[in-house]
């Protein structure tokens, strides 16, 4: 992992907004983290940097919000999100890097254009429904999987229930703590994580911290009524979701093309 100018444009960033999604505040915005990442690194590298970042991060939360979460909905999720995950585990291998990021671009899609077309629930209150819930969850524990992005599908199902604001952002984290554990002995096995991406995890958690106190001051400027977390929420994946599809392509081939002329150039000097 090499730190140059790039690195700061890219790595720093998006380390710092999974430290902001783990204190409970907009998780559909690191659906922009990983394809940042791969500007700079293989897929599986970047992957498994995260993960420990996202173990250590999830634990500090956790004792914050330890006390306020809902048990019932935890029952419900993780169970299907452990389906997910073990989906994602056995297929992984056959999806090609370029595939991973088409499906997580067009997941944006959808659940973008959810809040689109779906106007008139956005306002009522929810009832727990466990085919959606168990869709969403098996949807969340994939591409959590596959790209630690399990944010915007978990937001669609919980945030329509219109939980008291402490119980949804404890919800949600004390959920993908038990997704990433989950996780971990898989990557593992795969060797995506590894003593060499867990150095570098060590090495890139102070961002993921500096993140989480953004995180934690932003939900105290908030008010109380869950309806501005969702109104954040929905802007967070209506935006960056679609901006990560054409953004991120644009500038990676962009970043690409730069390089190659620089090589081309250095090798011209050299010669």
């Amino acid at each position: 992992m090499e730190i140059n100018l790039l690195f700061f444009f890219t790595v720093v960033p998006a380390i710092i907004l999974y430290g902001i999604a783990k204190s409970g505040l907009g998780g559909s915005m690191t659906l922009i983290s990983v394809p940042l990442m791969t500007i700079v690194m293989p897929l599986n590298q970047a992957l498994g940097i995260i993960l420990p970042i996202l173990i250590f991060s999830d634990f500090i939360a956790v004792y914050k919000y330890r006390k306020e979460y809902d048990l019932g909905t935890l029952k419900l999720m993780v169970p299907f999100a452990a389906v997910g995950i073990l989906i994602a585990s056995f297929t992984f291998t056959y999806f090609s890097e370029e595939l991973l990021k088409f499906m997580i671009g067009l997941m944006g899609f959808i659940f973008a254009g959810h809040y689109f077309f779906f106007k008139k629930d956005k306002e009522a209150k929810s009832q727990k429904n466990s085919v959606k819930g168990g869709v969403c969850s098996v949807i969340a524990g994939f591409t959590s999987f596959c790209v630690h992005a399990g944010g915007t599908p978990v937001s669609v199902y919980m945030l329509p229930l219109r939980m008291q604001k402490e119980i949804y952002v404890g919800t949600r984290i004390i959920f993908f703590t038990f997704v990433n554990l989950i996780k971990l002995p898989l990557y593992i096995n795969l060797s995506m994580t590894n003593l060499v991406t867990f150095k570098q995890s060590v090495f890139l958690f102070p961002l993921a911290f500096i993140g989480i106190l953004i995180g934690y001051r932003l939900i105290k400027i908030i008010n109380e009524r869950v309806s501005l977390l969702i109104e954040f929420e929905k802007s967070s994946f209506k935006i960056l979701t679609l901006r990560s599809v054409f953004t991120i392509g644009v500038f990676k081939r962009f970043t690409k093309s730069l390089f190659d002329k620089q090589s081309e150039l250095i090798k011209s000097i050299s010669s």
